[in-house]
């Protein structure tokens, strides 16, 4: 299974783990705190940082993986 740690993680790899949580949690949450005002007069504004924020933490969340050794083929 990938992300199955086997050693803990080093302090580097710890902070993009956060900080691809932290783009995960905001672009899920800004659908609802944008959804009323600012949503309705510039949609694709936000979608597109919504966009950028998705995108943002699978490629971090990836890097965790591989940095972390969780992904690496088993031979």
């Amino acid at each position: 299974m990938c992300l199955f740690h086997r050693r803990p993680l080093d302090r580097k790899t710890r902070g993009i783990l956060a900080a691809g949580n932290a783009c995960l949690v905001s672009s899920l949450i800004l659908t609802r705190f944008f959804e009323d005002g600012f949503g309705h007069r510039h949609p694709a504004l936000v979608d597109g940082l919504r966009f950028l924020l998705i995108g943002c933490a699978i490629g971090l969340l990836f890097w965790v993986a591989r940095r972390s050794g969780g992904c690496d083929s088993r031979s």
